[in-house]
């Protein structure tokens, strides 16, 4: 399975998450930064390409985690409760 082409620009792949439209990420690096953004807002792109930019780095800092943060759904009495990965 390819999933990116990696280069010395892009680096190494840290993750590989399968969403649905409805999931969110939930992005970390090794110095505490954090980004969540939603499935829906990440640009398709063809296979075997270098990727999309979703979070800028500093130059000392390097990405460690990227997670599904699943959508939220409702109990029978109407409260939210979080999805079961």
């Amino acid at each position: 399975m390819r999933d990116i082409k990696t280069t010395e620009r892009n680096g190494p792949v840290v993750g590989v998450v399968h969403v649905s439209d409805a999931d969110e990420l939930l992005m970390m690096t090794a110095r505490g930064k954090i980004q969540r953004i939603a499935a829906s807002d990440i640009s398709i792109i063809g296979r075997n390409t270098q990727g999309v930019r979703i979070m800028s780095l500093d130059d000392d800092d390097t990405l460690v985690a990227v997670k599904r943060v699943p959508q939220e759904e409702e109990n029978a009495k109407g409260e939210e409760v979080a999805a079961r990965v």
